[in-house]
């Protein structure tokens, strides 16, 4: 997952914590992710498209799933991390998804499985990429959609932990982050002409003290000057910071929201 505005990066991969940040992203929510992929059923011979590859554990799942007659083509801005990835069925681009040659470089009709996960929601000209992707897809093809949405912290969370992460998504706002985008995934698929399309939702809480709490605790860390600027104070912030550092207490974060389908 590399998060990618209009303006730059909200969440850069050259951060010096990113690789950190990225793997946890994998480890909270990969689990998920290979579960739908394996319902999805790729097969030996397909050739894969992965966008915002980040860390790479899904561009490595996805080279052992198509086998060697198969190829994966997994994209981000920035590639250092994936560019490490030894697969004789890889090819690694750096590319801007949202500009004008990328369907060119990529190749309109021509995948058999296109993915993105914590990606869209990042972009401003998230339903304009939603075109493309769907362009990119073979007929028949396949595309699964996986994006966060904060609404379990709307419902669940509290005090000073609820009030930080409403200045993280008003810092993400102002980058061009959507943190509510996702809840309509389903009907934005099908409005383009996907069929067979399901979705479901993950809503994970974390204990404080765990890697998957560490990786909020790092986000706000990276957002810390912009969520400063958009009112949080550095009291709710350290109250932030100790609820998901105490073990014994569970929190809610982003929940994904996905969708998946096959173009006809």
């Amino acid at each position: 997952m590399t998060a990618m505005t209009g303006t730059g990066y909200s969440l850069d991969n050259a951060w010096e914590h990113a690789r950190r940040r990225l793997e946890l992203v994998e480890r909270c929510y990969d689990p998920g992710t290979l579960r739908r992929l394996a319902t999805i059923g790729i097969e030996p011979g397909w050739r894969c498209l992965e966008i915002g590859a980040g860390a790479g554990s899904v561009t490595r799942w996805l080279c052992d799933a198509v086998g060697p007659a198969g190829r994966v083509c997994a994209v981000d801005i920035d590639t250092r991390f994936i560019e490490e990835i030894d697969a004789g069925n890889l090819d690694v681009l750096r590319l801007d998804i949202t500009s004008t040659e990328a369907g060119r470089a990529l190749g309109f009709g021509t995948f058999d499985f296109v993915h993105t996960r914590a990606l869209l929601m990042h972009l401003p000209q998230r339903e304009q990429v939603l075109d493309l992707l769907v362009a990119l897809l073979k007929p028949g093809g396949r595309l699964l959609l996986e994006e966060g949405d904060l609404f379990p912290v709307a419902g669940l969370g509290a005090g000073g932990y609820a009030e930080a992460w409403a200045g993280i998504e008003q810092a993400f706002n102002g980058a061009g982050v959507d943190c509510r985008w996702a809840r309509r995934l389903p009907e934005r698929l099908t409005v383009r002409g996907i069929e067979d399309v399901r979705a479901d939702c993950d809503v994970p809480l974390v204990e404080g003290g765990t890697p998957e709490a560490e990786l909020f605790v790092l986000t706000a860390t990276q957002l810390r000057d912009a969520v400063l600027a958009a009112g949080v104070t550095a009291e709710q912030l350290a109250v932030f910071e100790l609820e998901l550092t105490t073990p014994g207490r569970w929190l809610p974060t982003f929940a994904l929201m996905t969708a998946s389908g096959r173009k006809g």
